[in-house]
């Protein structure tokens, strides 16, 4: 199993001001406003704020659960990392 470190966008604390209405979801990666229905990708992180290479959470002890991730991060993690929502 491997773990990687989490790709975070230079512009993720600005977008902590971004506020749309309807959107309930944020981008684990840049922190962008997403709707529901748009997160078609997760990435699985651990205690440690750490990415891990399978979606299974029953395998990992410290996990945290999955996060989503938005289409343009996705462009910027290995693909083992990212699963379909």
């Amino acid at each position: 199993m491997e773990t990687m470190k989490l790709y975070q966008s230079p512009n993720f604390d600005k977008n902590e001001e971004l506020s749309k209405k309807g959107h309930t979801e944020r981008c684990v990666c840049c922190n962008k406003p997403m709707k529901s229905e748009q997160v078609k990708y997760m990435v699985h992180m651990t205690t440690d704020w750490l990415m891990v290479d399978t979606d299974d959470e029953k395998l990992i002890d410290n996990s945290q659960g999955m996060f989503p991730v938005g289409s343009e991060c996705k462009k910027f993690l290995p693909k083992q990392f990212v699963f379909k929502a």
